[in-house]
């Protein structure tokens, strides 16, 4: 690897960590369940095109594929935990639930 593909790669890291939002994924993941983690792995954001201006081409090749791979697992790893928060408090109301419908069923009337 030259030193213009390890720079490219080092700025695009850089900016992909900057410009994904965090939360943004994290709520995806919450609301939209399994099919958020499958639009976090589908979508790729691409850069800016004021980043590549004046460029040379190998830079922007290299450039725009670590951004989409460092954006790719920054949004799956996000969705991730949006995903598993979801689960756990789904799991959680379904134990509460199920203590609630037992300890009513026991009841004497």
């Amino acid at each position: 690897m030259n030193n213009e593909q390890h720079q490219a790669r080092i700025d695009a890291e850089q900016d992909a960590e900057t410009d994904i939002s965090k939360i943004l994924w994290v709520v995806v993941g919450f609301f939209t369940n399994i099919i958020g983690l499958l639009i976090a792995y589908i979508y790729q954001p691409n850069p800016p095109a004021t980043r590549l201006f004046e460029k040379s081409h190998e830079y922007t090749m290299f450039y725009t594929e670590a951004y989409h791979a460092k954006a790719r697992s920054i949004q799956l790893t996000y969705a991730a935990i949006g995903f598993a928060i979801g689960a756990g408090i789904g799991i959680l109301f379904f134990i509460t639930s199920m203590a609630m419908i037992g300890s009513i069923s026991k009841m004497p009337y």
